[in-house]
């Protein structure tokens, strides 16, 4: 079972179809859609309720965990934050998040990196994460430079996004490798 996560201000929590309406309203945002590679636009009618079915079926094969960023006091859900590409092999994973347009420059974000990183090394053991955004998304940048991520790379023209061809921004985190008693001599 999905744990719940909790920092200062934030709940990072699984989502729940009674989420979906407000999804679509903040994920719909062409504010928010826009600068992102994977938030579509227009967000349509039952595409949040899809999108949220697949992620306890994903959690349970450890492909990808995908939380709801939601307010301490208030329970507002805030915005999203996922583990994707799940390799136990490799022990790593890629970081990706959206949040709500009236949610940006709070911090809101880097916080649930943060927190996102910490349940990574901690309970997962992973050694790496990843996180990419279009390299023009100076606030996506920033969060992943606030959360302790290094600007590994520049994709250029990487991505057909909405219909021109976007730079990508590649970013990386190590983290401390755990020793695992099956590999240690």
């Amino acid at each position: 079972m999905q744990p719940t996560l909790a920092t200062d201000r934030l709940i990072l929590r699984p989502f729940h179809l009674s989420d979906a309406e407000e999804v679509q309203r903040l994920a719909g945002d062409f504010r928010v859609a826009e600068p992102t590679a994977n938030v579509p636009h227009p967000y349509a009618d039952g595409a949040a309720e899809e999108w949220i079915a697949t992620h306890a079926k994903s959690f349970e094969s450890r492909s990808s965990i995908v939380y709801a960023v939601s307010l301490i006091g208030s329970g507002r859900l805030a915005g999203a934050i996922a583990l994707s590409q799940i390799s136990t092999t490799h022990s790593r994973a890629e970081l990706g998040y959206w949040i709500g347009f009236e949610y940006w420059a709070q911090g809101i974000c880097s916080e649930a990196a943060r927190g996102m990183i910490q349940y990574a090394s901690n309970e997962l053991g992973l050694t790496r994460i990843d996180c990419r955004c279009l390299a023009r998304n100076n606030g996506s940048a920033r969060v992943m430079e606030k959360a302790g991520f290094l600007r590994e790379g520049h994709l250029v023209k990487h991505v057909n996004h909405r219909g021109q061809y976007e730079d990508i921004l590649v970013c990386g985190l190590t983290l401390p490798a755990r020793s695992n008693p099956a590999t240690t001599e």
